[in-house]
C-alpha cells in the first residue's frame, strides 16, 4: 500500500517485500514519501511523483509485468532510478546493452588494494556528493554508454559503465541506472560503503528535485510539576540550542494532537500524572506512528502506554548495585559525559534506581543492579509500523535527566545528546 505524498514533490520507493529493501527504506524514510509494493503498482498512479526508485534485490521477474507502466512514467517526464544488475532490459532505452562481469577479486577490500573502478571524465556533478569511496564495493556487470547517456562510474580501462545518467529522455524524463547494489548490502548491515552511498544519494536526490525536508529540530519539554527546577530547568534551552534544536515548554494538560503536531521530539520528565498521560495514550501512539520521538523519564506504577512495563527497583546494597554502567553506546549518547555522569550532588541512585522490561527489539544501553544480574536502566526502541515509519522511544527508568551530569567535561549535555541521537536515527545518519 502506498503512503500519501505531496503531488509533484514526492519520491516513491518500489519494493518486492525483500527485507533488505524494506530495511533500507526504513533507514532513509526521511527522504522518501511513498512505499509501494510492486504487486500493487497497477493500482498506483505514478504521475504525481517527482521520482520513483526501484532498488536492487528485486526479483527479476517481478518488474516485467509493470514495464509498460514504468516506461510510460519515464516518457511522461518522470525521474526513474533503477538499481538492477543487468535485469533491466525491459527499459525502453534504444541501444542500451548490458555485459556480465564483476570485480577481479571479491576480497579486494581485505587486502588494502584499490578496486578497479574510477569516476568517469569529466566528473558528473553527482560526484560532488558521492565520492569514489562511496561507490566502491563490487558490481553486477556493466552497461555501454548509449547516445544521450552520461557515465558516472566506470571500470578501469573503459570496459563499461556501472552508473549511468540519462538526463534528458524524449518527453523530458530522466533515468539513473546502476549495476551497484547499495540497498541490499545496507539492509544486510554489510559493506559500510553501501551505507555511505545511500546516506549521500538520498539527500542528493532531494536536492536535485528541489525538495526541502524539515530536519526534525523541534523539541518540546512537557511541564509536569510546578517545582521551579522541574517546570523550567536551567540550562536546557542553551544545551539544546547548541545542538540545533528549537525548544518549547508546554504544561502537561495542554498535551493534545495540536501540540504534538508542532514537535518532533517530546520529553516527559519523571514526576508526572500517570492517569492523565494514559488518557492521552492514543494521541501519543499516533505521534509515534507518524515518526515523532519520545524521551520518557519514568518509574511506572501504572504503565500508561501499551509497550511500557512496571518499574522494579534493584537492591541498594551493596551500593555498587546502583552505579550505572554503559553497556552499549553505539549512538554516542554517553561517550563525552565522563565516568561520573550518573552522579547528582554526589548521591548514587538518583539517576536510576531500577529498571523496566523493554519491548522486543529494543536496544539495552545502560546497566543497573549487580554485575552478575544486570538490568536495563536505559533502552531505546523504534515503534513498529507496517511501513517502518515509526519514531523512537528513549526510556530512562529514573529521575529527571535535566539534572545530569552535574560535573564532568560536558555539563547538561545528556538530554541534548539523546535528542541528537534520535534526530540522526530519524534521518538515517545513524542506523538502528
Amino acid at each position: 500500500m502506498a503512503d500519501a505524498a505531496t503531488p509533484g514533490k514526492g519520491i516513491a520507493y518500489i519494493h518486492w517485500g525483500n527485507s533488505w529493501q524494506l530495511r533500507s527504506f526504513q533507514d532513509f524514510r526521511h527522504y522518501i514519501d511513498a512505499l509501494i509494493y510492486i504487486h500493487d503498482l497497477p493500482k498506483v498512479d505514478l504521475s504525481p511523483y517527482a521520482a520513483v526508485v526501484m532498488p536492487d534485490a528485486m526479483d527479476t521477474a517481478a518488474a516485467l509485468p509493470h514495464a509498460p507502466q514504468l516506461n510510460a512514467y519515464l516518457k511522461d517526464g518522470g525521474f526513474l532510478v533503477v538499481c538492477l544488475q543487468g535485469h533491466a532490459d525491459w527499459l525502453d532505452i534504444p541501444g542500451l546493452e548490458w555485459t556480465p562481469g564483476n570485480c577481479r577479486d571479491w576480497l579486494w577490500w581485505t587486502k588494502g588494494e584499490k578496486l578497479e573502478v574510477r569516476l568517469s571524465e569529466p566528473h558528473h556533478p553527482i560526484t560532488e556528493s558521492l565520492p569514489l569511496s562511496h561507490m566502491s564495493w563490487h558490481w553486477g556487470g556493466s552497461y555501454n554508454v548509449p547516445e544521450g547517456a552520461r557515465s558516472i562510474l566506470e571500470i578501469d580501462g573503459g570496459s563499461g559503465s556501472l552508473f549511468l545518467d540519462f538526463p534528458s529522455l524524449p518527453g523530458g524524463g530522466r533515468l539513473l541506472l546502476a549495476t551497484l547494489d547499495p540497498h541490499s548490502h545496507n539492509g544486510q548491515r554489510f559493506m559500510p560503503a553501501t551505507t555511505r552511498f545511500l546516506r549521500s544519494f538520498y539527500p542528493w536526490l532531494n536536492r536535485e528535485l528541489g525538495i526541502e525536508r524539515p530536519a526534525g529540530n523541534r523539541f518540546t519539554y512537557l511541564q509536569c510539576s510546578h517545582v521551579p527546577s522541574e517546570w523550567h530547568p536551567d540550562g536546557l534551552e542553551d544545551s539544546l540550542g547548541g545542538a540545533g534544536f528549537e525548544t518549547s515548554f508546554a504544561p502537561l494538560h495542554q498535551l493534545d494532537p495540536e501540540l504534538l503536531g508542532k514537535t518532533d521530539t517530546l520529553y516527559i520528565p519523571s514526576s508526572h500524572d500517570e492517569f492523565f498521560l494514559k488518557s492521552q495514550a492514543e494521541n501519543l501512539i499516533r505521534f509515534l506512528s507518524q515518526g515523532g520521538n519520545l524521551i520518557i523519564a519514568a518509574e511506572p506504577c501504572q504503565p500508561w502506554l501499551p509497550f511500557m512495563a512496571p518499574f522494579h527497583a534493584v537492591p541498594p546494597r551493596p551500593f555498587t548495585n546502583i552505579k550505572v554502567r554503559i553497556r552499549d553506546d553505539r549512538f554516542g549518547i554517553f561517550s563525552d559525559l565522563g565516568e561520573g555522569f550518573d552522579g547528582w550532588k554526589g548521591v548514587f541512585g538518583q539517576y536510576v534506581r531500577g529498571w523496566t522490561d523493554p519491548p522486543p527489539g529494543a536496544i539495552w544501553l545502560t546497566d543497573i543492579g549487580s554485575e552478575h544480574d544486570p538490568k536495563p536502566a536505559d533502552w531505546i526502541w523504534q515503534y513498529p509500523t507496517p511501513t517502518g515509519r515509526g519514531g523512537y522511544v528513549f526510556m530512562h527508568n529514573g529521575d529527571n535527566m535535566t539534572r545530569y551530569p552535574d560535573h564532568g567535561p560536558k555539563k547538561e549535555a545528556l538530554l541534548a545528546n539523546i535528542a541528537v541521537a534520535l534526530r540522526k536515527l530519524s534521518t538515517g545518519e545513524l542506523l538502528f
